[in-house]
């Protein structure tokens, strides 16, 4: 007897996934050997606006409107460095900016009256990520600084600064849940650690039994975090190895037992992750992939001929090279199953990441090797069943 085919709700991705359109996007080019930090200049904002980077200047576009033009926030100056990365304030700062350049610049932008609150310089910014009243930074040597952006001036939010360093190498995403009570990292070296908001210099023992510790551990650089909105001890994250490949991981947060979870809790995969989002209507997670693994196909002799029709007898044919399927691509999961819901290809060149938009419909794909961002549908709306009528109700009984 086959298997019943599955069912999938009316807002599930299965039925919703699709292109929408698309927007101009570049990315600053590396200025120097020290500007190694992967760039990611593009966010969105709780009004609902893509805030994105074309080379040195920030835009944003409303989403609202499918006919607004992006207007130009800003513009990163040459001695500041190249624009790196840009970051939305959540529900407490839905109108807060911050910008970072490869010279280590952190500035805050008022996104409404399209002002500079502050700005400031550190060494080095590889990671930025909005908390409750928390603005929390990553370095190239695994520091984390959290800083309070209702601070008046520099001076005091420096005076505020609280800062840690466990990670051994550069941190390049961080994750708070929306409750704000948590935060998750991860490093270039494959480390996540989980940090409680209320006991912020010591991380949390989680993960798995390592040499007498727990341990959260990826073999390849951790490039994609999310936590879960509606079981809120699962943290997902992702990895991209250096031989193009990548693993999803689950983790319970709140688990003593290795072995207690019913429910898969690592996805080995052919392509790099380089996001995670889970969508806060259905019981789904999205992950983004780069080009993936691509492996030499197996080569075949041809059928002997004579001489006479082709000198060339027994030459090898090379068929084409065998690419990942789920390259350039997203793919949707059912969770906590993570059985595949759909994927689909986005791109001919690299996904380098995505977000979501706020109320969790439409997503846009960073893909900046074709100077584009990618709006697509991801989610429907949720529509509740109706309660029977009385006439429904009376002819029941």
């Amino acid at each position: 007897m086959t298997p019943a085919e599955p069912t999938y709700a009316p807002h599930s991705a299965y039925h919703v996934l699709r292109s929408v359109n698309n927007i101009d996007y570049s990315v600053a080019p590396a200025g120097d050997a020290t500007d190694s930090a992967p760039a990611s200049p593009v966010s969105w904002s709780q009004s609902n606006a893509v805030v994105f980077g074309r080379g040195n200047r920030v835009h944003y576009k409303n989403m609202a409107d499918t006919e607004d033009v992006a207007q130009q926030l800003c513009k990163v100056t040459s001695s500041f460095g190249n624009l790196r990365l840009v970051q939305c304030g959540g529900q407490d700062q839905p109108s807060l900016v911050a910008l970072a350049t490869s010279h280590g610049w952190i500035q805050l932008w008022d996104i409404v009256t399209k002002k500079m609150v502050m700005n400031w310089k550190l060494k080095s910014v590889t990671s930025l990520c909005f908390g409750q009243n928390m603005l929390t930074i990553g370095d190239e040597k695994g520091t984390l600084r959290h800083y309070d952006p209702r601070a008046n001036d520099s001076t005091k939010l420096k005076e505020q600064l609280k800062k840690v360093t466990r990670h051994q190498g550069r941190i390049l995403n961080g994750a708070w849940k929306e409750d704000g009570k948590f935060l998750a990292t991860g490093d270039q070296n494959g480390l996540v650690l989980v940090w409680d908001a209320r006991r912020p210099r010591v991380p949390l023992e989680v993960g798995e039994m390592v040499q007498r510790r727990r341990k959260m551990q990826h073999t390849g650089a951790v490039t994609a975090l999310a936590w879960c909105p509606w079981q809120s001890k699962y943290l997902v994250t992702g990895d991209s190895t250096a031989d193009s490949t990548g693993s999803i991981r689950v983790w319970d947060v709140n688990a003593v037992d290795d072995n207690a979870s019913e429910w898969p809790t690592k996805i080995e995969l052919d392509a790099q992750v380089t996001s995670l989002h889970f969508s806060p209507h259905i019981r789904e997670l999205l992950s983004t992939h780069g080009p993936g693994k691509v492996v030499p196909a197996p080569t075949t002799p041809s059928t002997p001929i004579t001489p006479i029709d082709d000198p060339f007898t027994n030459v090898p044919l090379h068929a084409d090279p065998i690419a990942s399927r789920i390259s350039n691509s997203v793919v949707v999961h059912q969770f906590p199953t993570m059985r595949p819901v759909t994927n689909m290809m986005v791109a001919k060149k690299n996904v380098a990441g995505s977000v979501l938009s706020p109320n969790g419909h439409r997503i846009v794909f960073s893909v900046p090797e074709e100077l584009q961002l990618k709006v697509w549908e991801v989610w429907g709306k949720f529509k509740a069943p109706k309660p029977p009528s009385l006439y429904e109700a009376c002819a029941i009984r």
